[in-house]
């Protein structure tokens, strides 16, 4: 039995597909959009496997699966896509994105607990096996940065960069963001706006993004004078 987290925002698709799961024996979550998804994961939902829609209005579900990826807390769940697009370049793009399968619709409900099951079962033998595709690979750090922007999402972008002086090794930087805005950024021992400059310029080695929950302010108030009253 596995928790999964079905996201669609047709509310007759997204019955089908609960009940097909629930009688295969599966604990099932809904979500009506991107953002509901990603709020549910930001709350510290545990989930086995995600199954996601494409096309919604909002955040799609390329964007989900591109977040998902990015952090460190999520990046491992097993996702699968549904899609009435069934065209291979389709397919492949929601595979290359990090997807473990993908089912154009209209579905069989029983290919549907087939494939879930596969993906359930390749996962749980291979603990320590198939690598998370490299953010770096999918995803550049402008299109992650314009996702936050557009979607206003509130949390901590991580990276590491090369420093580009001679010998300097490598820069742990972080940006914080509230409601889609940059609110306080670190790199090293510079702050703000400079930190930001810097960060953009840098060759970038890898980077991850925790995003919070959008309501909650306290947890990135709390980051944020942290930071402020170390370098004060």
């Amino acid at each position: 039995m596995a928790r999964i987290l079905v996201v669609d925002d047709e509310p007759d698709v997204r019955m089908a597909t609960v009940l097909s799961l629930q009688r295969g024996g599966h604990v099932t979550v809904e979500a009506e959009s991107g953002v509901a998804a990603m709020r549910l994961l930001q709350q510290g939902g545990a989930f086995d496997l995600i199954v996601c829609d494409v096309m919604m209005p909002g955040m799609t579900g390329h964007e989900v699966c591109q977040l998902i990826r990015l952090n460190q807390a999520t990046k491992n769940i097993p996702f699968i896509f549904l899609s009435a697009k069934r065209d291979v370049e389709e397919r492949i793009e929601g595979i290359g994105l990090g997807a473990d399968d993908y089912l154009g619709k209209p579905f069989a409900l029983e290919e549907l607990l087939i494939r879930v099951n596969s993906v359930l079962s390749k996962h749980q033998a291979v603990a320590t096996g198939k690598a998370t595709p490299d953010p770096l690979q999918q995803i550049t750090l402008a299109q992650c940065i314009d996702l936050i922007v557009r979607h206003k999402l509130s949390g901590k972008l991580t990276t590491l960069v090369k420093s580009e002086q001679e010998g300097g090794g490598t820069l742990s930087g972080v940006i914080f963001f509230e409601g889609g805005h940059a609110v306080h950024a670190k790199l090293e021992d510079r702050l703000g706006e400079t930190a930001v400059r810097e960060i953009l310029a840098s060759p970038l080695l890898m980077y991850s993004f925790e995003a919070y929950e959008v309501a909650d302010q306290i947890t990135m108030a709390m980051d944020i004078t942290r930071l402020i009253k170390r370098h004060a």
